[in-house]
């Protein structure tokens, strides 16, 4: 068993710099963030906000983001270290690293289908299996961190703003495609992209294949979020990354007024209907809240809302920034305070055993607790699975052990 990890380092350490801790625990608060929501979802007593939504965002849609936000950051402290030992080589280690998280994925969750029989795959059913896997099944969250790191890597060590203009690029990219086929394509409607691609009336969730261009964008966010954490010296650093934040959560709302124009279904969910605009007045064009669900009595679903289902610009743009704003908290208090928490150290420090661990145990705890249950008992079986999962983590840290590859 090698020391290098799979995906996110135990502790981040560079020769330059030395541990970073913010990340170690910002990172624990990720993996805590997916312990609940996950457990909580299918549980009627339990707010929305603790619940994926698709158009709108919700502190668990903010989870997700969070992980990509990290493993970014940690992806450019590995790969630059790599880079810098002499003889040593990066690049096919890392895209190996990377396509071993899309196998463990697979192997781990399946392909949410089975070809039904040999008849069937012999007879030309086995491109549908493997449609609706790439469109839909595949898509869990280590598959879409080692596909993610496979589309930024030739960008990975460049300059922040080749970084920067590479995700305005797959913004933009992302935006035409959806205008093209996508919007429908993830929505399992109607649209040009069935014809060749298969899988046609399957929704695909969290973008499915073209939602990897987005997910780049918090990806890359973390690696801006490294550069800055290991080459300031500025005291007001945290200060200066919420700032960050605040501008890019501004800008995914403003992008979300865009769809205060659909009163009325149009031909098109992504190309807003600009002529709009001039009978309007000015805060008749603000959207609702980020966290509250729109009206859908009085506007009809499109591409410009937080729509984590298609991974949509404003989407993607807010949680980018929601990441930046919740990391920079924890740079005041960890990296300027000195402040620690030892649960989130023991939960960021084995990731990948948290995330493979947690999805039997919930699974296992959830059948005493009925979708139905009332908040006192669903707070009491959410308690259990912690405790559970906390034993399990502060055993193998106490015994040094850590899943990597």
């Amino acid at each position: 068993m090698s020391t290098t990890p799979l995906i996110i380092p135990p502790a981040d350490i560079n020769p330059l710099v030395g541990r970073i801790a913010s990340m170690d625990q910002f990172r624990g608060y990720a993996v805590l963030g997916m312990f609940v929501v996950n457990f909580v979802a299918s549980l009627a007593a339990i707010s929305n906000q603790l619940k994926h939504n698709s158009l709108y965002f919700s502190l668990a849609d903010s989870i997700m983001p969070s992980f990509l936000f990290a493993a970014g950051f940690s992806f450019r402290l590995t790969l630059l270290r790599r880079v810098d030992q002499p003889g040593r080589k990066w690049f096919r280690p890392t895209l190996i690293r990377s396509l071993m998280l899309i196998l463990v994925s697979m192997t781990y969750f399946g392909f949410g289908q089975r070809i039904p029989s040999w008849t069937a795959l012999t007879s030309g059913s086995g491109w549908g299996f493997i449609a609706q896997t790439l469109k839909a099944d595949l898509w869990n969250v280590l598959a879409i961190i080692g596909a993610t790191q496979l589309l930024i890597l030739p960008v990975v060590r460049s300059t922040p703003w080749v970084r920067i203009l590479t995700a305005v690029a797959f913004i933009i990219l992302h935006v035409l495609l959806s205008y093209s086929f996508n919007y429908e394509f993830v929505y399992g409607r109607p649209n040009a992209m069935d014809a060749w691609w298969g899988a046609a009336g399957t929704r695909a969730w969290d973008g499915g294949f073209f939602g990897l261009l987005m997910w780049s964008v918090p990806m890359l966010a973390g690696t801006l979020a490294y550069d800055f954490v290991t080459t300031s010296k500025d005291k007001n650093s945290g200060a200066k990354l919420f700032c960050v934040g605040l501008g890019l959560m501004l800008a995914g709302y403003l992008l979300s007024c865009l769809g205060t124009l659909y009163q009325a279904k149009t031909l098109s969910p992504v190309l807003p209907p600009l002529g709009e605009i001039a009978q309007r007045f000015p805060h008749a064009m603000l959207a609702d809240s980020p966290f509250d669900p729109p009206d859908l009595s009085i506007r009809a679903p499109n591409y410009w809302m937080m729509d984590k289902r298609t991974v949509s610009a404003p989407f993607i743009l807010f949680s980018s920034g929601f990441a930046f704003a919740i990391y920079s908290l924890f740079v005041w208090v960890c990296d300027r305070q000195g402040l620690k928490w030892d649960y989130f150290r023991t939960l960021g420090q084995n990731p990948l055993a948290a995330y493979l661990l947690h999805y039997p145990i919930f699974k296992s705890v959830l059948a005493i607790v009925p979708k139905d249950a009332p908040l006192w008992w669903c707070l009491l079986g959410l308690s259990l699975y912690l405790a559970i999962m906390t034993l399990f983590l502060k055993f193998l840290d106490r015994h040094k052990l850590y899943l990597r590859l």
